[in-house]
């Protein structure tokens, strides 16, 4: 059973998903509700939850606040419920288990827990994703980090010197501007949903370029794409349109 916690400083919102939950997620089971940030932080140091539904927009203290003060150890992962617009979603898409625009969709929500109960490991990898979100809201593309996972704790590494990103099975390797490759143990899914859109593209069912660094597209022989380190990475058939539409060719 999943313990879940939901914060909302509306009633009638915290009604219709706590209703929502009980109807369409019999594997979850909320906890406790919350009407402000304060009473987030206190359940969740008491009920150490798996999952929290949590509102951005509260008096008081924010959602983001609330997550700060309760630092980068968390051990849960993130659903957002917003009103917010469809640029903040884009930001919000790339450090949150997911996210539910007001009224929250049944569909939507069983989607989302279903993608949380298909992580290998949900208290790292949320913990991942909201120090992701702590370091990036407020940073243009050109200044976010990522959190890698390391043996000995996380790494934090700056979006830009990321050249691309191939998939290994259950892990992934990151290669960097510097020719240095760090392989962490997260699907190429799972590091994609922490990049920025504007500035990486998937080309390939297992891999992830920076679409920056590409200096190169050759035709001959399939079709590939020329990093700036010289690496040549082939582009899948279903890809390439949306590839030269990216690229403006």
């Amino acid at each position: 059973m999943i313990r879940a916690i939901i914060i909302d400083d509306e009633q009638y919102c915290i009604t219709a998903l706590e209703h929502d939950i009980e109807l369409f997620c019999p594997d979850v089971k909320v906890v406790a509700i919350c009407r402000s940030g304060q009473e987030g932080i206190e359940a969740i140091n008491k009920h150490k939850p798996q999952l929290v539904f949590l509102d951005i927009s509260m008096p008081l203290m924010t959602g983001f606040e609330m997550l700060e003060q309760l630092g980068k150890t968390t051990q849960f992962n993130v659903i957002f419920t917003t009103a917010f617009d469809q640029y903040m979603l884009k930001a919000l898409r790339m450090s949150a288990l997911d996210y539910l625009l007001k009224p929250v969709d049944p569909k939507q929500l069983m989607s989302a827990i279903e993608r949380f109960q298909e992580l290998p490991t949900p208290s790292s990898a949320g913990r991942e994703r909201i120090n992701n979100l702590l370091l990036n809201r407020a940073l243009d593309p050109e200044k976010q980090k990522i959190v890698l996972p390391n043996r000995d704790g996380f790494d934090f590494v700056s979006v830009g010197d990321i050249l691309y990103c191939a998939a290994d099975g259950a892990y992934t390797d990151i290669i960097f501007l510097n020719g240095k490759k760090l392989v962490v143990s997260r699907s190429l899914g799972e590091i994609e949903a922490n990049l920025p859109e504007t500035k990486f593209e998937r080309i390939h069912h297992s891999t992830l370029i920076n679409i920056s660094e590409i200096i190169q597209i050759k035709k001959s022989d399939g079709f590939f794409v020329v990093m700036s380190n010289g690496d040549k990475l082939s582009v899948a058939r279903s890809k390439k349109d949306n590839l030269l539409a990216r690229l403006g060719l």
